[in-house]
């Protein structure tokens, strides 16, 4: 049964007018599910009970159940697991930053996934280690997010597209969402408040850029400067090699007038040499792109490790001495696996 988490302004007003009920009940029912995140259909108040029975009928209210509360990584970030109406298992975390004075909370940040598991299969992440099952509906991409807003207390400022799977090859289920995210009807997020990860899907990152009219904060998965190595480190390099992704990058930049930011996960004696760092600076400058630096978190399957910290500072140094911005992304959730690239589709690899 077809969940209600979804449904477009367009979509709610066609189906209460196909019910026989004013457009305006559309409006409640968005309320209801996006600015309230009802879990239940006890907690609606102001709607017809024969309208209310008649989406009881028709609908489930949500796709996604808790299968476990939140994991606690610690003051800072939480992993929550869910099942999924046809008996998957999906991981998203919530992130808490803090600004001074301590204990004040500055973002809340959701990290979503978009899949279950992921095509990709990059040799350092855990997501892809269980294949690939199918693509999440958009309800199901909002559903992470109201779930996580309700059981956590806290109200959502941030989100990201860095949980499990492509987003870009999820494509309209993933703009679809990113619209209930922004639009005044729905979350009302400010755009730059988003941010979607991708590997480098080449045929499909100027057209997100122009369908969201660049207000999404766009995030590129790079990992290496040369062809060979980032083919062993993203096997879609292969697919889309780097001088194609480039290439549609500085469309990007030039066309769309939009920043972009490079995603770069440092691994021991693979990806992190000073001319590494030289040949990252040469891809990134004319970009005028920013780096993240994401020092390594290990999975089981491989036996690679996270540089010294003399080393990544190295990189960094060598980065900044070729005028390209960069900074560390802290890694929140290393003891529970929720870190960035340990998210999992088959719960039998979880950590217990």
């Amino acid at each position: 049964m077809k969940s209600l988490y979804g449904l477009t302004q367009t979509e709610a007003e066609a189906l209460v007018i196909s019910l026989g009920f004013p457009k305006f009940r559309a409006a409640q029912i968005l309320d209801w599910l996006y600015k309230k995140h009802i879990l239940d259909w006890d907690e609606i108040k102001n709607l017809p009970k024969d309208l209310l029975g008649e989406l009881e009928k028709k609908y489930a209210l949500t796709a996604l159940q808790m299968e476990e509360d939140a994991t606690c990584l610690g003051e800072t970030s939480s992993k929550y697991l869910f099942r999924t109406s046809d008996g998957h298992l999906l991981e998203s975390v919530l992130i808490s930053s803090q600004r001074e004075p301590v204990g004040q909370r500055e973002r809340e940040t959701v990290c979503v996934s978009s899949q279950l598991g992921c095509p990709v299969r990059c040799t350092f992440c855990a997501s892809g280690k269980g294949g690939f099952l199918r693509n999440l509906t958009a309800g199901e991409i909002i559903e992470q997010i109201v779930w996580i807003a309700k059981k956590s207390g806290r109200k959502i400022t941030n989100v990201v597209f860095m949980g499990m799977g492509e987003p870009l090859e999820n494509f309209e289920e993933v703009i679809k969402a990113l619209d209930i995210l922004t639009a005044q009807w729905g979350f009302e997020m400010g755009g730059r408040k988003i941010t979607l990860s991708t590997c480098g899907v080449t045929d499909k990152i100027y057209e997100f850029v122009k369908r969201t009219d660049g207000k999404i904060r766009l995030s590129v998965s790079l990992q290496a400067p040369a062809d060979e190595t980032r083919s062993k480190l993203i096997p879609y390099n292969r697919k889309y090699p780097l001088p194609g992704l480039l290439a549609e990058l500085k469309k990007v930049h030039q066309v769309l007038k939009r920043d972009i930011t490079f995603e770069y996960t440092l691994i021991a004696g693979v990806n992190d040499s000073r001319e590494d760092a030289k040949a990252v600076a040469g891809i990134a400058k004319p970009l005028r792109a920013k780096l993240n630096l994401i020092p390594y978190n290990p999975i089981r399957e491989i036996a690679w490790e996270t540089p010294s910290r003399e080393r990544m500072m190295l990189f960094r140094e060598t980065l900044e001495k070729s005028g390209v911005r960069s900074t560390f992304r802290k890694s929140a959730g290393l003891d529970a696996e929720a870190a960035c690239g340990q998210l999992r589709l088959d719960r039998s690899m979880r950590q217990v």
